[in-house]
């Protein structure tokens, strides 16, 4: 066997580190890298499979095949011939379109589109998928095996596998050590890929490059069948997350989008250093999404201390931080770890930890802000979208022909080039009309700053989280060596030093740069403390109300202002209960400006100055009425209305205003309560089965509406079949609400003493009501 095959299988490495890391229990030693191997192709046979499964046409982006091609073509660069490496993507070679894409933006000014509108110019297509001089092969469980038999069993001792996965990942609650890859209608676990290698001569070293959500359980796949920590050394791995955590794709500010993540920061480092040890460390300094890169050799020490921390009923922050301790007595010793967390935090504006406890308060309080944020960017989004669509309308007002060519041409029937011609166009009529009033465009510009600010850094706080996962991980990597020098057994010393070498898989023989270490800082992150200062600055304040544009009906009576809103909901302790606002209440507006959009309280609300008064005026039972508003924080979670009354507990009370029917409304008596609208389909499918159950129970049905009366005089006009004698509204939604009705028709039956009997929302001719001892016969 030469000195190459032993470098790369560790052998050499492992005979020097194995007696360094045993040669003294008093004192620390150096942690020791093993040399540069040579490059992997001179080593023996290599091949590489990729896979990209895709799941289904609808979620198989353009993104993850970029991936695929660009590590075809680093490998097609450096040495490995084509017919050694196997594309694994979505359906094979089907012609049948499998791929999503999505045009790209092209026009500046296109956020001033409302939403709808900008979703149809920018369309998903879906295509076939393809590599250049590649025939694909379908990404599902029986390809990949036969793969595995057949040229699998051409590799030998000492021969290198490449695994490569971009794709989808899904997290197993029950078990995390035995999560999936997403395949082609398919899925692929920990535990079914470790069947795959071992249909593989032992000898093969096979290195995992995993970019999926969850991707750091495959890293069990290097211990043996058997359980426990044992592992042969020989299966190793590179991941962009922890197993329990998802990667970049699964974050709305990456989804589909190329040259973010994991595989693209990895390719970047592979190309200039060659290495994947170091190409590894650079993507924990460069990646700007929320990953955690780690490896199969820092899982293990990590299992290793997990393990010791149960044996000796401790906490493991607690044993990781004494080891540390330990480490850091001679720090030098361990200056180029020391050195990578200093190159992590000033990437992304924190400080470099030196214990675990460090980073305790850091990781409880980065998911908070983070979500106290995207709730603020959501308030502010939602604000601006009702803005644009009000803006487009007057748009299309002022300019009939432009409404025309809409509904003439469909946007998203053109092809590419026509669509952005014609967003030109029409944003060339769209600016200036909208810059022409100036309030409306400021307002507009403020919306979408606060928005995109709270976005953007609620994202910053996500990566910010992942960042102190990576820095945990190194806090626990020296831990873990001070353990094996310590109290580590010689086969868990070696079993570490054979995972260290089956990773150092290199591909270059002069790089561009010696280590990751050499490598130009990135461009950093704001500091942390700036991004804490934009919570303050775009949080929005808050009323505490629900609303919706006040009626048809209510504005020809009243000569309301078109911005009017009825509240249907009043939070309990917000500041509108303080201002003593009431559901059913009609506000206006403040008294120099009233409202004249329909949503235009919400984003009104949220500009007010927290805290300070804020006039309003409102109209309760034909009154006007002025009160002071006192604005409040906007909370993360708006308090929970109550959810639907449990089978066996007391129905809330009735607030209805009765159409027709019974006015009493069945008190005292055993009712059916049905829940419908007069534009619901099901509602009417069910219409002869409830009046059978009420005629041959002998109880009550009160249908109960949101609609006006209006509405209602203008159905029942129409509508001749047989229908419940008693019809309720319910105009502020408050029984629908006490009764928790997420849908229509909704079925609540209710006994003599006032106690819930059955509930259940839907209907269809098959089930029926599903009610205890009930069998619809129809005649």
């Amino acid at each position: 066997m030469s000195l190459a095959l032993l470098r790369w299988r560790g052998v050499a490495w492992l005979a020097v580190a194995a007696v360094a890391l045993s040669a003294c229990r008093s004192t620390q030693p150096a942690p020791l890298d093993p040399p540069p191997p040579p490059p992997v192709t001179s080593l023996g046979k290599f091949k590489a499979v990729l896979i990209n499964g895709g799941g289904k046409p609808q979620i198989n982006f353009q993104s993850h095949l970029t991936h695929v091609q660009v590590l075809v073509d680093f490998l097609r660069a450096h040495d490995v011939k084509a017919e050694d490496i196997a594309i694994f993507s979505s359906d094979g070679s089907d012609p049948a379109a499998d791929l999503t894409t999505r045009a790209s933006e092209t026009e500046p000014d296109a956020w001033l589109l409302p939403p709808g509108l900008a979703h149809r110019l920018r369309p998903v297509h879906v295509v076939d998928s393809s590599v250049a001089g590649f025939s694909l092969r379908p990404a599902n469980r029986e390809a990949l095996r036969a793969w595995f038999e057949s040229d699998g069993r051409q590799l030998g001792p000492g021969d290198t596998l490449l695994l490569y996965v971009t794709d989808h990942g899904e997290e197993n609650d029950k078990d995390h050590t035995n999560n999936t890859v997403v395949l082609w209608n398919q899925s692929l676990s920990v535990s079914q890929l470790r069947e795959l290698l071992a249909l593989l001569n032992p000898g093969v070293r096979v290195v995992m490059l995993m970019s999926q959500c969850y991707s750091g359980a495959f890293a069990n796949a290097m211990f043996t069948p058997e359980g426990g920590l044992g592992t042969t050394g020989n299966v190793c791995g590179y991941f962009a997350s922890t197993a329990d955590r998802p990667a970049y794709g699964c974050y709305p500010e990456n989804r589909g989008l190329d040259g973010v993540g994991h595989s693209h920061h990895f390719f970047a480092a592979l190309a200039a250093i060659g290495r994947m040890p170091e190409a590894d460390k650079r993507v924990a300094v460069t990646d700007d999404s929320p990953d955690v890169p780690n490896t199969t050799s820092d899982f293990y020490l990590q299992q290793l201390l997990a393990r010791e921390a149960a044996t000796s009923q401790r906490q493991p922050t607690e044993l990781t931080d004494e080891l540390v301790g330990e480490a850091f007595r001679v720090r030098a010793q361990w200056e180029p770890q020391i050195r990578m967390m200093d190159r992590i935090g000033g990437a992304f504006g924190m400080f470099s930890p030196r214990s675990l406890s460090e980073l305790e308060l850091q990781t409880m309080m980065l998911p908070r802000v983070s979500e106290q944020l995207r709730t603020y960017a959501r308030r502010w989004q939602e604000a601006l979208d009702a803005l644009k669509v009000q803006n487009f309308d007057r748009f299309l007002t002022a300019n009939p022909s432009w409404r025309d060519r809409l509904a003439a041409k469909k946007p998203d029937a053109l092809d590419d080039a026509s669509r952005n011609q014609f967003a030109r166009e029409i944003l060339a009529a769209l600016v200036p009309f909208t810059e022409a009033d100036r309030e409306t465009y400021d307002r507009l510009e403020l919306l979408k700053h606060r928005a995109d600010a709270a976005s953007a850094a609620a994202y910053r706080m996500e990566v910010r989280l992942g960042v102190v996962l990576r820095m945990r991980a190194l806090l626990a990597q020296i831990a873990g060596r001070v353990y094996l020098t310590e109290r580590g057994t010689p086969e868990e010393r070696a079993a570490y030093a054979a995972l260290r070498a089956c990773e150092d898989v290199n591909f270059l023989e002069s790089p561009a740069f010696a280590n990751a270490a050499a490598m130009p800082a990135p461009q950093p992150f704001p500091p942390l403390d700036e991004d804490r200062q934009v919570v303050q600055a775009v949080m929005p304040a808050w009323m505490g109300i629900e609303f919706q544009p006040a009626s048809q009906t209510v504005h020809k009576k009243a000569k309301h202002p078109p911005g009017a809103v009825t509240v249907m909901t009043v939070f309990p302790d917000s500041a509108a209960a303080k201002a003593g606002i009431e559901v059913g209440d009609v506000i206006l507006g403040p008294p120099d400006k009233p409202f004249n959009e329909p949503h235009q309280v919400r984003e009104w609300t949220m500009r007010r100055e927290i805290g300070e008064p804020a006039p309003l005026i409102l109209v309760r039972g034909g009154q006007r009425r002025d009160v002071e508003l006192r604005p409040e924080p906007y909370p993360i979670k708006v308090p929970e209305l109550p959810g639907p009354p449990k089978v066996g507990s007391v129905a809330p009370a009735l607030k209805l205003q009765p159409f027709r029917g019974d006015t009493v409304l069945a008190t005292g008596r055993p009712h059916l309560l049905f829940f419908w609208a007069t534009w619901c389909t099901p509602c009417k499918f069910a219409l002869p089965e409830v009046m059978a159950y009420a005629a041959q129970r002998g109880i009550d049905v009160i249908a109960v509406t949101d609609e006006d009366s209006e509405t209602l005089t203008g159905f029942f006009g129409q509508f001749k079949e047989p229908f419940p004698a008693t019809v309720a509204m319910d105009p502020y939604r408050t029984s629908f609400r006490a009764y928790g009705v997420s849908g229509t028709p909704t079925f609540v039956l209710v006994d003599a003493d006032g106690v819930v009997r059955h509930s259940h929302t839907g209907y269809s001719l098959k089930d029926g009501l599903k009610i205890d001892g009930w069998t619809y016969v129809k005649k």
